[in-house]
């Protein structure tokens, strides 16, 4: 068997720099969650706050306008 060479150190972001959670551009499942959260009774603003939290969208303040104005909320 051949020997292999082993990477010393992982793949990792280094210690200094803390590694962000990876949000992602994910607009079609915020867009369901934010619906479901306005279908539910969920103020605009919480729904904004969680969006924020934990997608990375290009026009959220868009997205609410559209979804809340179809709720009627």
């Amino acid at each position: 068997m051949a020997d292999r060479a082993v990477d010393a150190e992982p793949d990792e972001a280094p210690p200094d720099e803390p590694a962000e959670p990876d949000r992602g551009d994910d607009a079609e499942g915020a867009r369901l969650i934010a619906l479901n959260m306005a279908l539910n009774g969920s103020p605009r603003e919480e729904t904004d706050r969680y969006l924020a939290k934990h997608f990375n969208l290009d026009d959220r303040e868009a997205m609410l306008d559209e979804l809340y104005a179809r709720v009627g909320g």
